[in-house]
């Protein structure tokens, strides 16, 4: 492994108290319909309907009203009067934004997010591990002629393809990539690898660079790289990407800016196991 990447006994990804299987006699049933009811109306590009939504969610209307009614009054849909469409309300947005500074790793990788993208030009995401999906947390746009729309913030993404997803699985511990690598596994392009033996090379090869490379495997005519961010105990937090059209990426630029994200990468876990150390100490 590359010298900057931390030992491989300390790659490991903390287990989460909400990663266990929770019964359902201890979740609320009005919560979860309301939930189902936020996600109905949320896949609606123009808004829904309310008998689109009961339609959606197998329930009657009148229930169904009453929960928008609910939510309308929280602000979290919004109902067009022109054409009774519900929609997300605004609460999201700055629920959202929230939600985003909350997260330790957006707080500390900010600066390094906008710093990379003057020195590429290109497009830097931040993801987490999330229910054995990348969720992609932050992204700072380039100044590259093309842009790549992919990955926003909130796209969940799968963890065998792609810069940051792929960096996530390939720096997590073994039991996790055994977890991740025996469900079945689909292409995103024509290029995305599916075979768990040729990802295990894979991972394998990314471990020994320090970062990974996704070359059109997440979306066609994209390549990005990616590289891993740790915290206290040599936890992963999550990892960073520099990506950009295909065109942008011959094999010497891959190369070169996968070093440079990985030693900033690097860099940047070990401030913060540094500053772990200090608070504790404290």
């Amino acid at each position: 492994m590359n010298e900057t990447s931390p030992p491989r006994r300390s790659v490991g990804r903390p287990r989460k108290s909400g990663d266990a299987a929770v019964p359902d006699r201890d979740l609320s049933q009005t919560v979860r319909k309301a939930v189902s009811v936020l996600q109905a109306v949320s896949a609606g590009e123009g808004g829904s309907t309310l008998t689109d939504i009961a339609r959606a969610l197998d329930v009657s209307t009148t229930v169904c009203h009453r929960l928008l009614a609910t939510l309308d009054h929280e602000q979290l849909v919004e109902r067009e009067p022109s054409t009774g469409r519900y929609r997300l309300g605004m609460r999201f947005v700055e629920l959202a934004r929230r939600a985003q500074r909350q997260h330790p790793i957006s707080l500390s990788t900010i600066n390094l997010m906008h710093q990379l993208s003057q020195e590429t030009d290109d497009v830097i995401l931040l993801m987490v591990e999330n229910r054995g999906e990348a969720l992609c947390v932050d992204r700072v746009e380039g100044r590259a002629p093309v842009i790549v729309a992919g990955s926003q913030i909130g796209s969940r993404l799968p963890l065998h393809c792609g810069g940051a997803p792929f960096a996530i699985l390939a720096f997590s511990d073994d039991a996790f990539i055994d977890e991740v690598l025996s469900r079945p596994l689909t292409k995103a392009t024509p290029r995305t690898t599916i075979d768990p033996t040729a990802i295990r090379q894979r991972i394998a090869d990314t471990r020994a660079r320090g970062f990974s490379i996704g070359d059109e495997d997440l979306f066609e005519y994209v390549v990005a790289v990616g590289a891993p961010i740790f915290g206290a105990g040599g936890h992963m937090l999550g990892a960073i990407s520099v990506g950009g059209i295909k065109p942008r990426y011959d094999a010497t630029r891959v190369l070169e800016i996968g070093a440079r994200l990985r030693d900033a990468a690097a860099a940047l876990s070990a401030s913060l196991r540094e500053k772990s150390s200090l608070e504790g100490v404290g």
